[in-house]
């Protein structure tokens, strides 16, 4: 791993546990690391998010921040099928909502693929760590997600062209809302592919809380609707979830594991909440850091200046229209009522 000791995060501190699935209990050694990376990634989310924050540019903060712990379960799977151990697994950490993007940056960094330094500028312009992960283009990135919810059907694809292979996705009860999640599901199960779905089920989106907004929706029923095999759990409990995540890797064919918790959780001001999809502000963060012990990392986000003001517009006056995002779903309800 690209380390330095100018990154106030000490992610050299990071140890990959090389678990194997055959194995669905943890050791205490196991757990005490697996927990100890977890907050470690955390506490590095926050920080290099913030700091995009501070400079006012966006970052997304809250899915790559919730993730963690299925993600670093998943490395050490891949560590373990690394050091010859089975079952396979394809070393990618697939991901059909590209928003959370930081959770690739952040593995590449400790995968060795890509200096931790290169943090510092999250989404900065030509900083090459853009809002969605691009292949070929960020070291150490190994797909492009496309807009959210449109992944399956290619990891879909993967997962015939390495049958013998177990395919991590991951997923969101947001991105599960798309159309062609139901498809690329159907397909799946039909051809009995051996994709493992790990479902980031926290009822928050961009729009708000889907147990508001769409009554009725459940992603776990929806899937089970396809066929697949479901399994819901408590994605903050860690013995249960490695539990669950062994059995599925153990398993043949598709599965999608549920797993459930706020959105941000353990961050007193965002737990629960929409605003913690976008990136983490500041003050929330340097508060968050300092409770933390990550003092060093909370004064360097006091000190970022913000960058230069935002672009020219040339043609419409920015101020005086809206965006097409927000103007088009305002306008269709006006029509539709």
């Amino acid at each position: 791993m690209a380390v330095s000791a100018e990154f106030p995060v000490p992610l050299n501190e990071y140890k990959v546990v090389a678990l194997d699935p055959g194995k669905p209990k943890l050791t205490d050694e196991q757990k005490k690391q697996l927990a100890a990376n977890i907050q470690l990634c955390r506490d590095a989310i926050i920080f290099f998010t913030a700091i995009a924050d501070a400079k006012g540019l966006g970052g997304h903060t809250g899915g790559p921040y919730d993730t963690v712990p299925e993600t670093l379960i998943m490395h050490g799977f891949m560590e373990h099928a690394r050091q010859g151990g089975t079952p396979d697994v394809l070393p990618i950490f697939f991901d059909e909502a590209g928003h959370r993007v930081a959770t690739q940056y952040l593995m590449a960094v400790l995968e060795g693929d890509m200096d931790v330094e290169r943090l510092f500028h999250y989404r900065e312009y030509l900083s090459h760590l853009p809002g969605h992960p691009e292949r070929g283009f960020t070291p150490g990135v190994k797909f492009s997600s496309g807009r959210l919810g449109h992944m399956w059907p290619y990891v879909n694809g993967v997962a015939m062209a390495n049958p013998d292979k177990v395919v991590f996705m991951l997923g969101s009860d947001g991105s599960q809302m798309e159309g062609n999640d139901a498809e690329a599901a159907r397909l799946a199960v039909a051809q009995q592919l051996n994709v493992k779905l790990l479902i980031d089920d926290n009822d928050v989106t961009i729009a708000g809380h889907p147990s508001d907004y769409l009554p009725g929706y459940d992603v776990g029923r929806t899937l089970e609707g396809h066929g697949l095999e479901v399994n819901t759990g408590d994605g903050e409990d860690l013995d249960s979830l490695y539990a669950r995540m062994c059995a599925a890797v153990t398993a043949g064919g598709p599965i999608a594991l549920i797993n459930k918790r706020k959105m941000c959780v353990g961050i007193s001001s965002l737990e629960g909440s929409p605003h913690g999809h976008d990136v983490i502000k500041t003050a929330t963060a340097i508060e968050y850091l300092k409770q933390r012990g990550q003092q060093e990392a909370a004064d360097y986000l006091a000190a970022v200046k913000k960058g230069p003001g935002g672009p020219d517009h040339r043609g419409s006056d920015a101020k005086s229209v809206g965006k097409n995002r927000d103007a088009f779903g305002k306008i269709l309800n006006e029509i539709l009522d």
